[in-house]
């Protein structure tokens, strides 16, 4: 057999072998779809090779991969040589990627670590900034997964020795990502007249200081919002008589999960996002990724904040930032004899 038959049959016995960790592959292909979806971006770091990868993989979502759609927001943390050189000078290169996730991290962002030992220290480096960011974090490994590989929330690891076979599995996996992108989140969000009030974070800041400034009253409160039912929406109704415009943030997918349980949600955060801003009594929707949407709530600053349920106003996350600048906190009672809780245990039980 010849040389190049045997790296030919070597590169597909690595292909082959992704079918095992395929379940890998499309939970962070989901997770880098979600963040894109509610607004959030894609960091992608690595060196040498891997350092080409992220540039590849990030072009892809900023130009296109197959599909037609808007430039999806993907930055690779290998191409500024300017900020390379300063903070390698300054720190050492052991920062230089974890400097940017500092710098340009959010909450609900995806960085994507590459490496094929799984032990790079700048992107071990980087993974930790990200955590301390509030970052999600997906591991594009090799061999063993090395160090990355228990640090990460995703590890997709290519479990051969031969480190050129395993860059050829990693850019397959991005290309997957990018085509997982392209039918599961582009075209969907391109596709529904109903998603105009479906809001990223950055554009229910802008919104919601564009309403104020007109002279609108603006209400937000949050939820889960799974499987709506007639408490749901008489609740809304009544915040949203509170003012003229409201806004509700919900949690997403993996918010809810670690809220409910595994089995939740019933319906994904874009069904969920359309379902809501197709009531007549919400304006606007805005995705948030944390286990409570504080943050997202002192930086959007409604004029009144309202919750259901057996809280006081102290209590409301969130509600400490609306004060201070002047706003309200209100509880409103929960509507008697629904709940999505109620509604699945029927279900399951055939009533």
């Amino acid at each position: 057999m010849s040389f190049i038959s045997q790296y030919i049959d070597k590169h597909l016995a690595a292909v082959n072998a992704l079918r095992a960790i395929e379940p890998a592959v499309e939970a962070a292909a989901q997770c880098i779809s979600a963040a894109i979806n509610r607004g959030n971006k894609v960091l992608l770091c690595g060196n040498g090779g891997s350092a080409a990868d992220a540039q590849h993989i990030a072009a892809e979502l900023v130009g296109r991969f197959v599909a037609e759609r808007r430039g999806l927001p993907a930055i690779a943390l290998t191409t500024d040589t300017s900020i390379l050189t300063a903070v390698g000078n300054d720190y050492g290169f052991n920062d230089v990627f974890a400097r940017q996730v500092e710098a340009l991290g959010q909450p609900g962002d995806v960085l994507v670590g590459i490496s094929t030992s799984g032990n790079s220290p700048n992107v071990i480096a980087a993974v930790e900034a990200a955590r301390r960011r509030g970052v999600q974090v997906v591991g594009l490994l090799g061999r063993d997964g090395g160090k990355l590989r228990e640090l990460v929330d995703l590890a997709v690891t290519i479990g051969v020795a031969e480190t050129a076979h395993i860059q050829e599995c990693h850019i397959m996996v991005g290309h997957i990502w990018c085509a997982h992108v392209d039918a599961h989140l582009a075209e969907a969000v391109a596709s529904s007249d109903s998603s105009a009030g479906v809001l990223s974070e950055a554009q229910a800041i802008e919104t919601v200081r564009a309403a104020r400034q007109a002279g609108e009253r603006v209400v937000m409160t949050n939820g889960c919002f799974d499987i709506l039912h007639p408490g749901h929406i008489e609740y809304l109704e009544q915040a949203r008589a509170l003012g003229d415009r409201l806004i509700v943030a919900v949690n997403d997918d993996d918010s809810v999960r670690r809220l409910k349980g595994d089995s939740r949600p019933v319906n994904a955060l874009p069904h969920r996002l359309r379902m809501l801003v197709a009531l007549g009594c919400v304006d606007w929707v805005v995705p948030f990724a944390e286990d409570t949407p504080e943050r997202l709530i002192c930086a959007v600053l409604p004029d009144l904040l309202v919750k259901g349920g057996d809280y006081t106003p102290d209590q409301i996350a969130g509600g400490e930032c609306v004060r201070r600048a002047g706003g309200e906190v209100k509880v409103l009672g929960f509507v008697e004899g629904h709940s999505t809780t109620g509604l699945i245990e029927r279900i399951r039980e055939g009533g």
